[in-house]
């Protein structure tokens, strides 16, 4: 009997909680319309705002240009063996690629972030009247300078940046100058892309494989592509 007795008070309470919100929902019934709408709008308000922070966030090219660094060495690591001989795209035996921008027209441009097949190799200061720039050298040994040089601007005006060769591909490959400071003068120059003699830790004997001249308005970016199919022009 007191089993009996306990069942029927427990029926008696969820039965009373059901009609109790059931009458709840009945009365109120725009309570519920509320809550609906307001969790629609919590939901855009917080959907749309973080897809334009993402949008307008100024570490997007800093990222994704890590993120292509990372593929790129995945893509060439085979064993990652530590005593790997580093190689580029076109097998040229005792020969280093090398390419040179500058403002070969002496009048001054603006400076630049440099990219290589969208990989950070260097920068670019072009704030003077001058005929200045950058050289980039595709090896990983730092000791290694050109002695006999066939660019137009001369190499003691040149500051000297070095880039893995792997980032080099065998086909069309893609300049980026990426405009970081705006010098108000226009652009005008050139690049100018070698494969040069490499003997000790002297590069010399260039061997021509294009120039690039490049022209656009202040505080714009240049981007350009040149097929890498074989040592010399």
């Amino acid at each position: 009997m007191a089993i009996t007795r306990k069942s029927g008070i427990f029926k008696k309470w969820w039965v009373r909680a059901i009609r109790e919100r059931n009458y709840f929902g009945f009365r109120y019934w725009w309570f519920n319309w509320m809550l609906l709408l307001a969790a629609l709008f919590l939901f855009g308000f917080f959907y749309f705002k973080t897809d334009t922070l993402s949008a307008d966030c100024p570490q997007v090219d800093e990222v994704n240009s890590s993120i292509e660094q990372i593929k790129i060495a995945l893509e060439n690591c085979c064993n990652c063996a530590k005593n790997k001989v580093d190689s580029i795209a076109v097998d040229c035996p005792d020969r280093i690629l090398a390419f040179q921008v500058c403002n070969s027209n002496a009048a001054k441009d603006d400076n630049f972030d440099v990219y290589l097949n969208e990989v950070n190799i260097g920068k670019l200061d072009l704030n003077t009247n001058q005929q200045v720039g950058s050289v980039f050298l595709a090896t990983n040994d730092h000791s290694i300078l050109i002695k006999q040089s066939d660019f137009i601007c001369p190499i003691s005006n040149m500051n000297i940046y070095y880039f893995d060769p792997r980032i080099i591909k065998f086909g069309k490959n893609k300049i980026r100058l990426k405009n970081t400071q705006n010098n108000h003068n226009d652009n005008l120059g050139t690049i100018e892309i070698r494969n040069y003699l490499l003997m000790g830790k002297e590069l010399s004997d260039p061997c021509k494989i294009k120039n690039i001249p490049y022209q656009m308005n202040s505080g714009k970016n240049f981007n350009i592509n040149f097929n890498y199919t074989r040592c010399c022009e």
